[in-house]
């Protein structure tokens, strides 16, 4: 059986992994947003080009940190929906994400792709 193929029953059991990645990639998005926004607002005074260099440091890690959330949805063979924040695609049986199913974070709900998209 192919490592990244997922019956219903599988893919439930992903869940609590899948909603502790999406806890920490919603976590280190809304840090980005916030240090990025922080950058903008620095003016050009000793103190603040002080601070820039911290806030660079962190927004760094930050994006790391994202990566490595987003690498781990990967390795367990899932992807994030790009039309839908947050909502994680799982393959199916057959490995195929059309197959598969989807969870988002916000209603909590396992759905196969396949019902959704009729």
């Amino acid at each position: 059986m192919n490592r990244h193929s997922y019956d219903p029953e599988r893919a439930s059991a992903l869940l609590p992994l899948l909603r502790s990645i999406t806890a920490e990639i919603r976590e280190r998005s809304e840090a980005i947003d916030a240090l990025e926004l922080e950058l903008q607002d620095l003016g050009t005074t000793r103190r603040g080009r002080e601070r820039r260099g911290d806030i660079e440091g962190d927004l760094s890690v930050e994006r790391r940190e994202l990566r490595v959330a987003r690498r781990e949805l990967e390795r367990l063979g899932c992807t994030l929906d790009e039309d839908h924040p947050l909502r994680v695609l799982i393959p199916g049986a057959d490995g195929e994400l059309d197959h598969g199913f989807a969870w988002s974070p916000l209603d909590g709900k396992l759905q196969s792709l396949e019902l959704l998209s009729r």
